[in-house]
Formats: structure tokens, sequence, C-alpha cells
């Protein structure tokens, strides 16, 4: 009785072996990837040919071919407000359709830190799908000028900045108040190269970079001295970039004068920023689907050698690279700071004349 009630069976399964799998799409009714002839768009906070926006150029190049579909990317820029135009309409109009993102970089940050009036945008909202960190930044004087530093009797020493948010300033500002740095500040610059060239032509006389091919460039010139770094933060401490072994870290030049409490609080929520550097991100309420596609082709990439390569040649030749919730986490790191810390470097750009009183 059981073989005749098993024989059916066995016959049934064997026609069905027979004929081959009957489950699943056959490739002419496969469903094609959602970003195949599709366009991203990428939106960029700084203007053409700065570090920002080579290195949303470089990710454009590379990224397509670890997205299934392989979508063609395009990069526009829209500099202004330290980032804040860029992200006060992103934030606003960001379409969450996965063709739409935005590479961020620390000065949205800053402003966001220091609540600035015209901060319109949340950076923890935002879908985070990675982030390039470069090395911390140096401070370039005019080697000529460098005596005035120390000399509170002489003309101040002029610092061009943009915004005056720039996680370099932290370095300048606590070391005018702590070491008594003889200094002022000019801001309203373009960016990074708008600074260099004001200090080419004697407008002013220090500025702060981590851009190893600018410092290398004005040092090889003999143009400046180097005064001291940010560092790279691992493991809680900042310590000497590789490619800068010489030159002393911020707290390594502060020495017994370095503060304590809160004072010391700001100095760390303010160079915090360097955690995250150059970010890529989604507008709010993108789907998992895209931030996961998204997300996973950025870790592939940044493991490509051709993008390392890049990333050395005309980034940065010393960088760390964190994606998805990890960057999220950073992010929080930085944001999620007391209020008073925030307060006192407020207080310091206010004493020093960077911001209205």
């Amino acid at each position: 009785m059981k073989k005749m009630m098993l024989w059916p069976f066995m016959v049934i399964v064997a026609a069905g072996l027979a004929a081959g799998p009957v489950t699943g799409p056959t490739p002419a009714l496969a469903e094609k990837p959602f970003y195949e002839g599709k366009t991203i768009e990428v939106l960029g906070e700084s203007r053409v040919g700065g570090g920002t926006d080579t290195l949303a150029r470089i990710i454009a190049a590379i990224i397509p071919k670890y997205i299934p579909g392989k979508p063609n990317i395009v990069v526009r820029s829209l500099p202004g407000g330290a980032g804040a135009i860029a992200n006060n309409i992103f934030y606003a109009k960001g379409k969450p359709d996965g063709l739409h993102l935005l590479m961020n970089s620390g000065s949205p940050i800053s402003l966001q830190l220091r609540s600035r009036d015209i901060v319109r945008y949340d950076l923890r909202q935002y879908r985070h799908i990675g982030n390039v960190s470069r090395a911390g930044n140096l401070i370039l004087v005019n080697k000529a000028q460098m005596n005035r530093l120390f000399d509170p009797g002489a003309q101040p020493l002029v610092v061009g900045t943009k915004e005056g948010e720039e996680r370099w300033m932290a370095m300048l500002m606590w070391g005018k108040e702590f070491l008594g740095w003889n200094i002022r500040w000019i801001p309203g610059y373009s960016g990074t190269s708008g600074i260099e060239l004001a200090f080419q032509r004697g407008e002013i006389d220090m500025f702060g970079t981590s851009n190893a091919f600018i410092i290398n460039r004005m040092v090889k010139n003999g143009d400046v001295s180097l005064l001291t770094q940010g560092g790279i933060f691992r493991k809680g401490n900042f310590s000497r970039r590789p490619d800068f072994p010489d030159v002393p870290t911020f707290i390594e030049t502060l020495g017994d004068k370095k503060p304590a409490g809160v004072a010391w609080q700001g100095y760390i929520a303010w160079m915090g920023t360097v955690l995250l550097d150059k970010f890529l991100v989604a507008p709010r309420g993108t789907p998992d689907q895209y931030v996961n596609i998204l997300t996973a082709a950025f870790e592939k990439m940044s493991a490509d050698p051709k993008f390392d390569s890049l990333v050395k040649r005309m980034v940065s030749e010393v960088y760390q690279v964190s994606v998805g919730t990890e960057t999220t986490q950073l992010l929080q790191n930085v944001l999620d700071v007391p209020k008073e810390a925030l307060d006192y470097g407020r207080s310091l750009q206010r004493k020093f004349g960077i911001i209205p009183k």
C-alpha cells in the first residue's frame, strides 16, 4: 500500500526534474536593476575644484560600477554660506528617490554645532552613505612675519577664513586665548584656493588646510613655516600626521597652557569634525532599499585601488573611510556635545570679532 502511494509522487518529482526548474523568473522576465538607465545627481556644497568637489567627482567616476545597473552620475556645485545654502535647499527640497545625493564637509557641521541663524537643516536627519576623513589641518604662517605672532606690540598677523567656522580655526582661537598669539581675522573668502591666493598676494599671513599638496608646494617655495597641526584623532587622542611627523600637534604646542573643563571640551567639540570631513548623504526619508544599495557600493568602492590612487593623488595621501551606520554614529558623536562647550567656542568667536557680538 505504501509503495502504491509513493510511486505516483516519485513519478511527478522525476518528471519535474527532467523538465528543469519551474520556479523563479526566466531571464527574459527578470526585473532589471532599479538604477539601470538612470542618472544620480550629486550636489556639492563647495566651489568647483575644492576638496569636497574633487572627492565628489572621484566618487562619481568610480562608484557606478558597484551599483547594480551602473547609473550615470553628475556632480554640480552650489557653494555659499560655508555649505549652508546647499544644505538648506537639499534639506527642504531633496527628493528621497535614491537619485539625489549631497556631498558635505565639516563646515556645515560647525554651523549646526554653533546654531548659526543661517542653518535650516539638521544633519542628523539625512540618510548617511559614507565618509572620507582626511588627516588633520596644519597652520601655515608667512615665514617672514612669524616673529609678529609672539610680539603683542607688533601688527597682528592676519588670518584668512571663509566664515570663521572651519575646524582649523579652533587652533588659532585657542592659541590666541591661551598662548597670546597676536592675530586677527578676515572672513569672507570663497574657499581654500581663494585663501591660498590671498596668502600669495600678501593680503593675509596665516591660514589652515589639510591638503598635503598645498602644504608641500608652499613649503617647497619657501613661503611658509608650519606652526602646528590638529593631527589625526585615534583612540581618543590627537597624534601627528605620518606625512608631517615633525610638526607638533596643537596639544603639544599648548604644553602646560592646555586648559581644562569646559574650555577644553569646547576645543574637542570644535575639532570633532575631523572625524567626518567629507560625507555623502541622501535626503531624509530615502527608502532603505536605495540606501542599502548605495552604502554597499560605497564600501566596495573604498577598496578599489583606483579610488585609493585618485584620493591619494588629488585629495590626501592620508585618509580613512567609514560607511553607513558608522558615519551616522560619528556624526552623532560630534553633534551631541554639551551646550556649555559649544557656547564657549562661540564666545571666543565673538570676543575676537569673528562673528558679531
